[in-house]
């Protein structure tokens, strides 16, 4: 740990081979999810010029409030229950709007992975919880 810094309470350790793969298939969610609400947004506004500027604009927005209020280390991060609704939230309607755009795979992906990924999160320990690092960590 660095002198003069903090632990930041909300970003999980990655200290076993699981929450590594569990950290790795929460980005590979993250990634989906973000060009699923992208691809969404592109039917939903009828394809072409229209649907390519609402899909930029859509992802753009989800990534920034993503980036504000759920990532590890936002500076807004909501609280862990609203965190974890929200996140929930967004997979399964992201999910559903995929399958009706005719994405199945990628939707059912998107909402079982998503929720998945939501409920592990309610098992990961976080530096707040499981105290700070050993001594020469």
């Amino acid at each position: 740990m660095t002198a003069g810094r903090t632990p930041d309470p909300g970003v999980a350790r990655v200290s076993t081979p699981s929450l590594l793969a569990l950290a790795v298939t929460a980005f590979v969610v993250e990634l989906a999810l973000f060009g699923g609400v992208g691809a969404v947004a592109y039917d939903a506004a009828g394809a072409g010029l229209r649907g390519w500027v609402s899909a930029a604009v859509a992802t753009a927005a989800v990534l920034v409030l993503w980036g504000l209020l759920i990532a590890p280390k936002a500076p807004y991060r909501l609280p862990t229950g609203a965190r974890l609704v929200a996140t929930a939230a967004l997979c399964v309607g992201t999910a559903y709007g995929l399958v009706q755009a005719g994405f199945t795979t990628w939707g059912w992906f998107v909402g079982v992975a998503g929720l998945a990924v939501v409920t592990a999160q309610l098992v990961i320990p976080t530096a707040h919880q499981s105290g700070p690092p050993a001594s020469g960590a």
